[in-house]
């Protein structure tokens, strides 16, 4: 994630508790329910419904659906590479998630927990599903990597992976997680925006050289995915690249409408991912909920 990307996630809910504070995260329950009380539940979205279920019954959450339950930080494990002195996970597919120096390893249960039920096939905000994958030999642009547990998940299916991170503190983690894999990736310590500087870069530039090649885009990075966008322009218009993107509209309240009106016109069918979201860093006004992400494909 771009930026000092994702504190949001990074920390997990209990950061959102934290920044908040539990008043004000009870006042915006209250809030939504009463706000929903008005609204006529024969034309109310069936996935809304879920979620206000689930809030009647449970605290406020990032993702309001009962598969948010199944993960907990005191289930993470979490290890000490005595060599590098860095602190691990062992991902889903088997190998070793690095976190940053000095990461706390309460912090780093709390995170991998909150990565994980970002990534559950029902969560608004997992980038792929039963349609929408990613296929042997695709090129990846993981725009806001973090901690790169998107790419790693699907390693070994790539002919290559370009990890954008501008956090400093994340790239000797970055390097570690992906050191068995080091002629195939490609970590990029800047600004992915739509010009060229020394902090940033277009993806335009990274793929000019590019004849050819199947492309997969994810871009969360912090509610600057229209900049991304158009410095990506040239490789959104390609002929010569079949392109997906994984595209993350949650940050802004119309971000949803806007960048899915963007991408049909450049000629891309549109997937939402399923069920809502509530982005509780910034000060919600209805209808609340937000749609996590966008699939395209031509």
């Amino acid at each position: 994630m771009q930026t000092k990307q994702k504190n949001f996630f990074t920390n997990s809910w209990d950061y959102v508790k934290m920044k908040l504070g539990a008043f004000s995260l009870w006042q915006l329950k209250r809030d939504i329910l009463s706000y929903y009380k008005n609204v006529d539940k024969k034309t109310q979205d069936v996935k809304i419904a879920e979620a206000l279920e689930y809030l009647r019954k449970h605290r406020l959450h990032v993702f309001p659906y009962p598969f948010a339950k199944k993960y907990k930080k005191e289930d993470v494990e979490v290890f000490i590479d005595q060599k590098c002195g860095l602190k691990y996970v062992v991902h889903n597919n088997g190998h070793r998630l690095y976190f940053r120096r000095g990461s706390k390893t309460k912090r780093i249960q709390r995170q991998y927990s909150f990565l994980c039920c970002e990534q559950d096939p029902k969560s608004a905000h997992c980038y792929l599903s039963d349609t929408f994958r990613l296929s042997d030999g695709d090129i990846l642009f993981d725009v806001g990597a973090a901690e790169g547990n998107f790419s790693l998940s699907v390693i070994e299916k790539l002919k290559h992976a370009y990890l954008f991170e501008c956090d400093e503190e994340w790239i000797e983690a970055l390097q570690k997680t992906f050191e068995p894999w080091k002629e195939k990736v490609t970590i990029i310590n800047k600004f992915v925006a739509d010009k060229d500087s020394p902090e940033t870069i277009k993806i335009d530039t990274v793929t000019e050289n590019m004849k050819s090649g199947s492309l997969f885009l994810k871009l969360d990075v912090e509610g600057m995915e229209k900049e991304v966008l158009e410095g990506a322009k040239n490789t959104l218009n390609s002929e010569n690249f079949d392109t997906k993107v994984a595209l993350c509209t949650y940050h802004n309240q119309n971000d949803f409408e806007e960048l899915s009106g963007s991408m049909k016109k450049k000629g891309y069918k549109i997937e939402p991912s399923d069920g809502y979201m509530l982005f509780a860093m910034e000060k919600l006004s209805p209808p609340y909920f937000r749609k996590g992400l966008i699939r395209c494909s031509k």
